[in-house]
């Protein structure tokens, strides 16, 4: 009965943590999808090889004053971009599925005043976590974490596929590659 009881105290927790509440078929915080300059965060130059500076954002956090709902719009082919008014730079994703590893995957994009629209594909997941405030006290914080980059290069014109069942990622063949890749988690 004891063991049951904690069993219980210890889900009942957890559960209680799961900010990240809304139905995870979906890529959204709050009925709203995930502002794409929290994605954007992951970003990096291709001549830093490719590795994120930044590995996770809080997504949860206010960002009202960084990162706004006017400067996002839905485009009915799901991609969700982002473009301040003042710049011809702009920055995308497409949320493509979830992998059963928990993984989602996502194709972005970004661009500005060239012709270039650097894409890839972004692999990230969701984490609980307790952060604190300036006077010591806990909150909650829903991370989102980048767990894998893959470059896909100027206007990639290949298919991906997702095999969620086994946590891989099929990239088509493109003007950049003559074979299928896959990336396997």
């Amino acid at each position: 009965m004891k063991r049951t009881l904690v069993f219980c105290s210890i889900l009942f927790f957890c559960f209680s943590l799961n900010i990240f509440a809304e139905d995870e078929s979906r890529f959204t915080y709050q009925g709203k999808p995930i502002h794409p300059g929290l994605v954007q965060e992951f970003e990096s130059w291709y001549s830093d090889r490719g590795l994120p500076t930044t590995i996770s954002v809080d997504i949860s956090a206010p960002h009202s004053n960084e990162y706004n709902d006017s400067d996002v719009k839905v485009e009915d082919s799901g991609y969700v971009v982002c473009q301040d008014a003042d710049s011809p730079e702009y920055f995308y994703y497409k949320w493509c599925g979830k992998l059963d590893n928990g993984l989602h995957v996502l194709i972005t994009g970004s661009g500005g005043s060239g012709s270039g629209v650097f894409k890839n594909v972004c692999f990230v997941r969701f984490d609980n976590d307790t952060g604190y405030t300036a006077e010591g006290e806990k909150y909650n914080r829903l991370l989102m974490i980048i767990v894998r980059r893959h470059p896909l290069g100027d206007r990639d014109d290949g298919d991906v596929t997702l095999l969620p069942a086994e946590n891989k990622v099929i990239l088509g063949k493109s003007r950049y590659r003559d074979e299928q890749v896959v990336l396997e988690f």
